[in-house]
């Protein structure tokens, strides 16, 4: 099993679709999720899952909820669309990690009895080695979200 950083397949044809509302004030809810290293995440991965998911003290299961960064967005500069979210702390948790997994808990699709719309994956982070707190705080440091660095980035 693995985690491999990358933009999640299902996402870019959910794009398509209408699936996901990056507005600020009236978007939907994007989540960030920990993951061990026994996780298998990657490009195929199409949703929340909470299998391998990280357990531990004030960790409660699918995560916290994302902020996106206050300046308006999705934004563009050139031919590139990118959006970035502010970095998250995980507050006084003793848990390890070595990945995490962005996702959708408020898809905007019309057609939400769709099941593969429950918790779409949004994108895969991999922290490269196990990472851990202990009684203390987590953070995922986002970077800078601009064209060449945000997040999620669409040339």
């Amino acid at each position: 099993m693995a985690i491999s950083q990358a933009m999640c397949t299902s996402f870019k044809a959910e794009l398509l679709l209408g699936v996901h509302d990056f507005r600020n004030t009236s978007g939907d809810t994007f989540k960030i999720a920990l993951y061990t290293s026994s996780a298998s995440l990657g490009a195929d991965t199409t949703a929340f899952t909470t299998s391998n998911e990280v357990s531990g003290t004030n960790y409660t299961s699918g995560g916290n909820d994302l902020d996106k960064v206050s300046a308006t967005f999705p934004n563009t500069s050139g031919t590139t669309a990118f959006m970035d979210f502010e970095d998250e702390t995980f507050s006084n948790v003793t848990i390890t990690a070595a990945g995490a997994l962005i996702y959708n808990s408020t898809p905007s699709a019309a057609d939400k009895s769709n099941s593969s719309l429950t918790n779409p994956a949004v994108a895969v982070l991999d922290f490269g080695a196990d990472k851990s707190a202990s009684s203390g705080n987590f953070k995922v440091v986002f970077p800078t979200g601009d064209v060449s660095n945000a997040i999620i980035r669409i040339a």
